[in-house]
């Protein structure tokens, strides 16, 4: 008697979910474990979970400081997780198949396409491997340019190679680690490094890249000739640069808590440093909690904002923002079209981009209220500055990460994971209901405006 074999059907979008939190509490026990903790105890669970999220997440968000509470086999799976989260589940484990030499079979194609964001499976392995090969050599230069700075502050060969790997690794996938810890002081990040230039700017380059994009960067060893998407990826970034840099560098000139004490050059690295690090790695060179509330408006905006496209970055994406600028200012044809130079873009790709902006808004504020409700005696400034940084896996804090409840670090959990894997893929992932486009409804006039 022959069995049948049931399939369950399993979206790609489901998939990638799966694959993610799966990813996250595989993390989040080998944290735990005593070998991996300097005091050689077990860590909290709770504790664990957060740093193994931030982590996948490449958001950068702490509860213990990476350096002073892991030990060195710690600081590797963070390291890996990081790396996992940054080039995504998906790709890792098809990778993985490839070098065991298995076949990729139609399912898993489907599941890499949604994963690589395209609009169709043609060449997904290939590009796939490019990915890998880029990623490879963009972190192997950014580990030997930084390898002088973490060796100087390691005071260590051997660790400050490591430190060098790490760091190189957490900012082209814009995550926002260090391992300074024990040299530069607990939670603090790289602002006591904040005159070292060999340390901010290979680390703003290693951001930049990894928040373009990979089809930006492949690019840049063809031609932009006629590549529309790299050419608007491309500008805008250098916009955004140029607006952050400029605006902090106005407004924080004379703040003794920021830019203050500084030389005139170190200001202007510094300013740059920060309109970079928003978009979205984490790092802090700067004091964020001394900010001014100008200038904490402006980094919640371009936290907001973040990176590109098929990047390690997070947030609303630049392009995301270009085509919302452009339907409010430019007229949409009946079926939704808008023109940009002599090319059309479609009124589908038009309503993805109020869409995401609009769940990202409305999922910030609700999550934002909630947390304000809990954990009542924080500021409501610092609390969005720390939800927005969370939805958009930047990283950057006004120090009230281990000041909020569990219950609030959980939340934030949930921000960091819907902002990584994205809200589309997740509603798509939790959604079973028939298409509305399969019928047609009588139409009906509701006043707007």
């Amino acid at each position: 008697m022959e069995k049948t074999k049931k399939r369950i059907n399993i979206s790609p979008s489901l998939k990638i979910l799966i694959g993610f939190l799966g990813i996250i509490i595989i993390g989040s026990l080998l944290l735990c474990l005593p070998f991996a903790n300097r005091d050689g105890h077990w860590l909290s669970y709770s504790d664990a979970f957060f740093t193994s999220t931030s982590a996948v997440c490449v958001t950068g968000l702490i509860v213990v400081d990476t350096a002073v509470q892991f030990t060195l086999f710690g600081q590797i799976v963070v390291l890996l997780l990081i790396q996992v989260g940054g080039l995504g589940i998906v790709a890792i484990t098809t990778l993985i198949a490839l070098v065991m030499g298995k076949k990729i079979n139609l399912s898993s194609r489907l599941t890499l396409q949604e994963s690589l964001n395209k609009d169709s499976m043609e060449g997904v392995v290939k590009t796939l491997k490019k990915i890998l090969v880029v990623t490879l050599i963009i972190e192997l230069v950014g580990a030997c340019l930084l390898s002088f700075s973490t060796i100087s502050i390691t005071d260590s060969v051997g660790y400050g190679i490591f430190a060098a790997i790490f760091m190189s690794v957490s900012a082209f996938c814009n995550a926002g680690f260090d391992v300074f810890g024990m040299f530069g002081g607990e939670f603090a990040s790289l602002t006591p490094f904040a005159n070292n230039v060999m340390l901010l700017l290979p680390i703003a380059m290693l951001i930049i890249l990894g928040g373009l994009g990979f089809v930006v960067l492949f690019n840049f060893f063809k031609s932009f000739k006629g590549k529309q998407h790299a050419i608007v990826v491309v500008c805008a970034t250098i916009i955004l640069l140029l607006v952050g840099t400029i605006s902090f560098m106005i407004l924080e000139w004379n703040n003794p808590l920021t830019l203050g004490g500084m030389t005139t050059f170190q200001k202007i690295i510094n300013s740059f440093f920060q309109s970079t690090t928003l978009r979205t790695a984490g790092f802090a060179s700067i004091d964020q909690g001394g900010l001014t509330t100008a200038c904490q408006i402006i980094s919640m905006l371009l936290m907001f904002i973040g990176g590109s496209p098929n990047s390690t970055a997070g947030g609303l994406k630049t392009t995301t923002l270009i085509i919302i600028f452009m339907f409010l200012f430019k007229k949409p044809n009946e079926k939704g079209d808008i023109t940009f130079g002599n090319r059309r873009i479609s009124g589908k790709v038009v309503r993805k981009s109020i869409k995401l902006f609009l769940a990202q808004l409305f999922t910030l504020l609700v999550f934002a209220i909630v947390i304000s409700f809990i954990d009542a005696d924080l500021s409501i400034s610092a609390i969005m500055f720390e939800c927005v940084s969370a939805i958009c896996t930047v990283g950057l804090t006004m120090g009230i990460t281990t000041s909020l409840s569990v219950i609030s670090q959980m939340l934030l959990c949930v921000l960091m994971f819907v902002g990584r894997v994205g809200l589309l893929t997740v509603g798509l992932a939790m959604s079973s209901a028939q298409s509305s486009a399969d019928f047609e409804y009588q139409n009906t006039d509701i006043i707007v405006g």
